[in-house]
């Protein structure tokens, strides 16, 4: 299967009839830069129901309940489970703190999407990425994209190459799965660029 590639603004439907209903997400980038992603789970309102509907690195809400036996402290914990989302619909990435200072290096961070999980009060489900580290902005960022891709057959449905200059922007929505009236879902290409980082997204959605 060809993939679609989006444009700012592009719609991809996402037919559950043709058997789309369990997604993986990757944001991905080039260079050293450390990228965190994250998703928002939005109602009718456009805000989260529950604090679990942030999925992001340092969730307590998690794959695996944490156990001290097995992982030993909350940091160890964290780092090798994946945040969820409160229906167990979204999965978020294990942090990729990207390669070094290669500006050619391949980094991304991967999220896992189940369709038939969402919750009914669930409209959006909003991808994000916030940059790390202090002082620097999305425009030492190279070739930022989105891309979805059906988990089953591995095929590349969707990207987004966001192509617009974030120079002073510190936080990006890249896309967002949006929920019809019918109950179908599509991805849509956002390309919004925020600074203030992660802290700004939740001003917004929470």
């Amino acid at each position: 299967m060809s993939r679609f590639n989006l444009n700012k603004g592009d719609r991809f439907q996402l037919k559950k009839s043709e058997g789309l209903t369990k997604l993986q997400v990757i944001l991905g980038w080039k260079g050293g830069a450390d990228l965190d992603a994250c998703a928002f789970l939005l109602n009718e309102d456009g805000v989260i129901s529950n604090d679990a509907d942030f999925v992001f690195y340092n969730s307590e809400n998690r794959e695996e309940e944490f156990d001290k036996v097995k992982f030993g402290n909350k940091k160890s914990w964290r780092m090798k489970t994946r945040p969820m989302s409160a229906d167990g619909s979204v999965m978020g990435s294990i942090d990729d703190q990207g390669d070094g200072d290669d500006d050619d290096a391949d980094a991304s961070e991967e999220m896992y999407v189940n369709l038939d999980k969402v919750d009914g009060s669930v409209t959006e489900i909003v991808f994000c990425v916030t940059i790390f580290e202090e002082k620097e902005t999305f425009g030492s960022v190279n070739d930022p994209y989105i891309s979805i891709i059906n988990e089953e057959t591995g095929d590349e449905l969707c990207r987004y190459d966001l192509k617009e200059k974030f120079k002073n922007e510190t936080a990006v929505e890249a896309g967002k799965l949006v929920c019809d009236e019918e109950g179908e879902w599509s991805f849509e290409a956002t390309g919004k660029g925020y600074t203030g980082g992660m802290q700004t997204l939740i001003d917004i959605y929470a």
